[in-house]
């Protein structure tokens, strides 16, 4: 029975262990890839997103104001 649970935890440290190195093989990929990134070349993620949420608030105001005159 002992002998099972070992072999039981031994398997899971290789899991964990294999988790681990995967994770750092993701973040130095990232890392990479953010090293050539060059600013000219395309416009941040986040400016992007903030772009799209001002256009969104932008339209809902427009459309409001058809609904509430003065606002």
């Amino acid at each position: 029975m002992t002998k099972d649970f070992y072999d039981h935890m031994k398997e899971e440290q290789k899991l964990l262990y294999h988790s681990y190195q995967e994770s750092l093989r993701q973040k130095n990929e990232r890392m990479q890839r953010m090293a050539v990134w060059d600013p000219e070349d395309k416009t941040a993620e986040n400016s992007q997103i903030k772009k799209l949420i001002f256009a969104l608030y932008r339209g809902l105001k427009v459309w409001v104001v058809r609904f509430i005159p003065g606002f």
